[in-house]
């Protein structure tokens, strides 16, 4: 491997002469650092910077929060050796990698004789600082580019999804499957046997990988079922690892599961799970624990949008949709869904809060915008769902009639079941946080979520009080940037002076008493929900910044319980929607 060109692709070294560069990468060690292995501590001395010539790397803070992964061509301590700080975090690898690396002294000697190269350095440095957190993250999740595929039983067909998965990727651009016969043929025999650390051998497999790498896109490594010498280079070569299961199979002590302990990588685990379809996913959340996985996709065998979504979202190209609470005007959501289906942009992930999450929520069960909107009418329009009135002791209604219909709807459906990632919001009343619902019954925290103070009785969890998200986060931006899958679309139905008195100076206490100008009349229902999400729209701004597509749906005028106006509401939203997604087809995809 040769330092030059490594240097001369990298961003930080952009504005270099060719002699400074030459100058530079004359100083330059190579150093290879095993997955799982500490490059340095925080508080040691900044005694050297390094540049990533092939793999990944993870920042973390002392409190042990993670600061950012580094990827090919980026630089790695290069503040603390300029300012000449102490490491203000450490840096483990997250698979093999390796390094070029400079001293502090030859560092130090090349700026005091290329001080403009310290310029065009800070410059860079200053810019990427500045760079939008959003902006960052997205670039982040795109520079995964090799995976290990492991089947985690015998019977699993690993290598029939990592062709298909190589099939998809390479859609995008050059992409590579690599298997022991794949070295084989290249290296000669024996060469995906060799080990670790097993001196020449591995040097030459290790150089030969990072050069393909290099000039790939994408690369899928078959580890086969991940208990031989190629299976843990495999993975220690990835930057995630895909476990294949059955998502109805019980895990149980495996190789598979052996090897990846042995393998002692920081490597972000998934799990794929194969589930035909018709069939449920028992054991969903049971695989996630027994792999420590940080998250699961279904798919069902051969089916080439599961693939296809599966490959957006493994490369931060999933289309993310979140949809936030405002009650009926909440129906514009699924005149977005409508406009979507009609563009054919598929939505690989979904969330919500309060409406939105009982939307979301029907979208990630397999339903189109035809099908939500009957269902919404049946139980918003047609049924009176909303007059089992109590002595307003804790609230107006008991909400039994919305739970029993929420329980039809969605039967004993569990969101870690649901065909596409969801989650919901609700607002823990108790402590004063949000809280996100990622598994569970889908109709108990979809419930959770609709659940208004005032309005509907909170509900008691863990010896908390759990009510309407919108509370304190009437738009999850945040949630679904956290999953870091791809760009997100949000879809924002609050209003600003939703409930008004028009033309009246006053003070009048007895206005709202009386019908408005234009004959409506502001009810108890909807300054309790006015009350409710007050808090959460003063974060307007910040969450439509996590947003890659910001819709603030047209729909002043419309009050929280207008269930009537379902149909023009929902023809809103799509009109609304097929004047502006057009415009960023290109961005989200």
């Amino acid at each position: 491997m040769e330092a030059r060109s490594t240097l001369a692709e990298c961003v930080l070294f952009a504005g270099l002469s060719d002699d400074a560069l030459d100058t530079l990468a004359a100083c330059a060690k190579l150093r290879a650092v095993r997955g799982g292995e500490t490059l340095f501590s925080s508080g040691e001395t900044s005694d050297a910077l390094y540049i990533v010539a092939t793999g990944r790397l993870r920042a973390v803070l002392p409190s042990g929060q993670v600061a950012g992964d580094i990827y090919r061509l980026e630089p790695i301590g290069e503040i603390g050796v300029l300012a000449g700080e102490p490491r203000g975090a450490s840096v483990h690898a997250l698979r093999d990698s390796l390094l070029w690396c400079f001293s502090r002294e030859a560092f130090y000697a090349f700026v005091l004789d290329h001080p403009a190269a310290l310029v065009a350095m800070a410059r860079v440095i200053v810019g990427r600082l500045r760079q939008n957190n959003r902006a960052t993250q997205l670039a982040s999740a795109r520079r995964t580019r090799t995976f290990a595929v492991v089947a985690a039983t015998p019977e699993i067909d690993g290598q029939g999804l990592a062709r298909a998965l190589t099939a998809a990727l390479a859609k995008r651009g050059p992409c590579e499957l690599i298997d022991a016969a794949y070295v084989e043929r290249a290296l000669g025999a024996g060469a995906a046997a060799v080990t670790a650390g097993s001196g020449a051998d591995d040097s030459r497999l290790m150089e030969w990988l990072n050069g393909i790498e290099a000039g790939h896109e994408h690369l899928i490594y078959d580890a086969g079922h991940g208990d031989d010498a190629w299976a843990l280079r495999a993975l220690r070569q990835a930057d995630r690892v895909l476990v294949v299961a059955d998502a109805n199979a019980t895990p149980a002590p495996s190789r598979m599961i052996d090897a990846l302990v042995r393998a002692s990588v920081r490597t972000p685990v998934d799990t794929v799970l194969l589930r035909p379809q018709g069939f449920g996913a028992a054991a969903a959340q049971a695989w996630r624990q027994a792999l420590h996985a940080s998250s699961h996709y279904f798919l069902r065998p051969n089916d080439e949008g599961d693939i296809a979504s599966l490959a957006r979202q493994l490369t931060g190209c999933g289309l993310g949709l979140v949809l936030g609470g405002g009650g009926a005007r909440g129906f514009a959501h699924i005149g977005l869904l409508k406009a979507l289906e009609e563009l054919k942009l598929p939505i690989d992930l979904t969330g919500g809060t309060s409406m939105g999450a009982f939307v979301s929520a029907l979208h990630a069960s397999g339903h189109d915008a035809r099908s939500i909107t009957e269902i919404a009418r049946d139980t918003f329009v047609n049924r009176n769902l909303l007059n089992d009135y109590l002595l307003p002791r804790v609230a107006l209604i008991g909400g039994r009639k919305m739970r029993r219909r929420l329980q039809e709807v969605f039967g004993d459906s569990r969101i870690e079941q649901l065909r596409k990632t969801y989650f919901c919001v609700s607002t823990n009343l108790t402590r004063g946080i949000a809280m996100v619902h990622d598994q569970g019954l889908v109709a108990d925290w979809v419930g959770t979520s609709m659940c208004i103070p005032g309005v509907a009785p909170p509900v008691a969890y863990r010896g908390d009080l759990l009510a309407d998200g919108a509370v304190v986060n009437s738009l999850p931006t945040d949630v679904m940037q956290g999953l870091a899958r791809g760009p997100i679309i949000a879809s924002d139905v609050s209003t600003e002076g939703s409930i008004a008195a028009p033309g009246i100076e006053g003070p009048d206490f007895e206005a709202v008493l009386n019908r408005n100008a234009d004959g409506r009349r502001v009810t108890l229902l909807d300054i309790l929900f006015r009350t409710s999400t007050l808090t959460s729209e003063s974060g307007v701004r910040s969450r439509a910044e996590r947003a890659d597509l910001y819709l603030r749906m047209p729909v002043g005028g419309i009050q929280t319980f207008d269930w009537k106006d379902l149909d023009a509401i929902v023809e809103r939203g799509y009109r609304h929607a097929m004047a502006r997604l057009p415009e960023v087809l290109a961005q989200l995809g």
